[in-house]
């Protein structure tokens, strides 16, 4: 029968330098298993359990407690003796961990070279006992030798095994003793420090504050003024770390070393300054291309987007190149290493770039207040109508513009996002007949709460050529100093803002009016009949439902094929489709407005399209064409 241990006296102490133990335990009498669950450990380095993370702290006095009133419970007598007052210097505390952190890793080598000897003892073993085995020699059944091999299959088999996991646990103590190795040189970096400094700092702010409020509210802050000398013991440490590697060399990057237009080197590659912050810089930052060697601000804007920023920390900063220096690498087609970067840098200091800037004559620019400066497009719920609002610089509502309604076309809704074509085709085009036309910047919001975007004038065009002799100017068609063409600014396919008029590509659509088109190769006998034959040309779209088919022109076969097989008449996100066989109008299909867009398609194609479906019944629409 097992004698039921004697219950004693158990003391729970804490002090700064040895942190919290719990004596009068011993092997067996059922303490660990109470105070376990509080965080209480055992050491052959400590006479007692101990409480892990103690050490150099404040009393963890919720544990101690909870600990105590278990033991007192399972019928212990429990004494707490708490010394919050004595205390050793930081400097004297990080030596004491230093000097752990050497033991440990001493100790875990040792670890690591016993388990790298027996992986290699017990792999030469299986080597040894594999020799019988190395030319091939099966096992012969009912042979005399046959159980002293199968002994030895498995004594190479288990040898095999032993070692590898040995070769593992050898592996994870010669990680855990380099950790310890790295400890003092990670606890002492300089980059490191800074972080740790500013942290350090904002909690001796806070602390100050609480001390002020428990000294306002006549309470005790006797607490508070303890943490505010040990914090600051801690600050002066790390600060003296930081000004030993200044005096070493390492450089400690401020914002008076930066001006916008500089390059910073992160993590291998150089960014271009966007602004310089008191805590951090923008630099110029493109997901989609990084990580690249040289990040420029043109990188970071994609056409019709803004510029893409990404905020640093200046710990992380390793290098500066003047911004000129790297423009001039940039175009021999090189990038700048640390070491050319450095020497530009000293010739060519931050303050020296301020300092040109500022001898440079200013010219302060002023916008015209009677211009508005964005324009901000709300659509009713019903997706129905759409009003545009022109605004002031200050996102006001300009007092010389009237808000305007906007209308889809007929039988069709505008659709929610602003960036969908529909209702930004129309504002494109309603701001074009003022004058306008949308900036590069994107679009803030979306359109059912209210979107925004900026724009400008479009620059006066060029005067028109005289006309010909012989031709006459429609009466009808505005003057061009009165009404800009939208087309000459806008996608002629899609209506896009993200048409480039010198290339002559639509980067939303992808229409090329320049792209050559193939020839039609000529019909043969048996297929004139077949391509004369009327067809119908729809436009289909991702929006378009697939009940509903809009009609937009009726023609030959022969005219249908050119006209959906030109690259110009189709984008990403529509295209063109004939039939022979549409159905009856109105109900498996309908008439849309013909916006014009493709009339220079048309014109290069010589076709002449229809407005009305007149199939003849016996126009032979179901006859395939014939094949040579």
């Amino acid at each position: 029968m097992t004698e039921t241990p004697a219950k004693g006296v158990i003391t729970i102490t804490h002090t700064r330098a040895e942190g919290t133990i719990l004596t009068g335990s011993r092997k067996g009498d059922g303490i660990f298993e109470i105070v376990r669950e509080y965080n209480f450990w055992s050491s052959r380095n400590v006479d007692g359990l101990f409480l892990k993370r103690s050490r150099d702290k404040e009393a963890q006095t919720w544990r101690i407690n909870a600990a105590a009133e278990a033991l007192r419970a399972a019928g212990h007598e429990v004494t707490v003796e708490i010394d919050e007052d004595t205390r050793r210097s930081f400097a004297e505390a990080e030596a004491d961990r230093e000097e752990r952190a050497a033991e440990r890793a001493e100790r875990f080598s040792g670890r690591a070279g016993r388990a790298t000897a027996s992986a290699d003892a017990k792999r030469a073993a299986a080597d040894r006992l594999s020799k019988r085995f190395e030319f091939g020699q099966p096992i012969l059944v009912g042979h005399h030798s046959e159980g002293r091999a199968r002994r030895d299959a498995a004594r190479i088999d288990a040898n095999m095994r032993a070692s590898f996991e040995d070769r593992d646990r050898a592996g994870y103590w010669s990680n855990r003793a380099q950790a310890s190795e790295s400890y003092a040189q990670h606890r002492n970096d300089p980059y490191r420090t800074l972080r740790r400094l500013e942290k350090l700092r904002a909690d001796l702010r806070a602390q100050e504050r609480h001390l002020a409020a428990e000294t306002a509210a006549g309470r005790d802050g006797a607490r508070h003024t303890r943490l505010i000398e040990e914090i600051t013991d801690e600050i002066t440490h790390w600060e003296g770390i930081v000004e030993k590697a200044k005096a070493e060399g390492v450089k400690v990057w401020t914002p008076d070393d930066f001006t916008p237009g500089d390059f910073v080197r992160m993590r291998g590659s150089w960014y271009e300054v966007i602004r310089v912050n008191p805590k951090t810089l923008s630099i110029a930052w493109n997901l989609r291309l990084a990580p690249k060697p040289v990040m420029t601000r043109e990188d970071a804007t994609p056409p019709g987007y803004r510029l893409g920023t990404f905020t640093i920390d200046y710990t992380n900063v390793r290098a500066r190149c003047p911004g000129e220096v790297m423009r001039a690498f940039l175009a021999d087609g090189k990038v700048p290493g640390t070491k050319t970067a450095h020497e530009a840098s000293e010739k060519l200091p931050a303050s020296a770039v301020r300092a040109a800037e500022a001898a440079k004559p200013k010219t302060k620019k002023r916008s015209d207040p009677k211009t508005p400066k964005r324009v901000r497009v709300e659509c009713t719920p019903d997706r129905t109508a759409a009003t545009l609002t022109f605004l002031t610089g200050r996102s006001q509502p300009h007092k010389d513009f009237e808000p305007v309604t906007l209308t889809p076309p007929e039988d069709e809704k505008f659709s929610e996002v602003m960036w969908a074509n529909t209702l930004r085709t129309a504002a494109v085009e309603y701001l074009a007949g003022r004058g306008f036309r949308f900036r590069d910047a994107g679009w803030s919001g979306e359109s059912i709460q209210g979107a925004s975007r900026a724009i400008e004038e479009i620059p006066a065009a060029e005067p028109m050529p005289e006309a010909a002799e012989g031709e006459k100017r429609d009466e009808r068609a505005p003057a061009a100093e009165a009404q800009p063409t939208p087309a000459a600014e806008t996608c002629p396919m899609c209506h896009s803002d993200q048409w480039n008029p010198q290339a002559r590509v639509c980067g939303h659509c992808h229409h090329n009016p320049t792209a050559t088109v193939a020839p039609a190769p000529a019909p043969a006998a048996g297929e004139r009949d077949w391509q004369e034959a009327m067809a119908m040309v729809f436009i289909v779209s991702k929006n378009t439902r697939r009940a509903r088919k809009r009609a937009l022109w009726a023609m030959t076969r022969r005219e249908a094929q050119a006209v959906c097989g030109d690259p110009r008449t189709s984008g990403r996100s529509y295209m063109l489709t004939w039939s022979g066989s549409p159905g009856e109008e109105g109900t498996d299909w309908e008439w849309v407005p013909d916006n014009g867009s493709l009339d220079a398609v048309l014109a290069d194609l010589g076709i002449t399209p229809r407005r009305e479906w007149t199939a003849a019944p016996d126009a032979p629409d179901a006859v395939a064409p014939a094949t040579a």
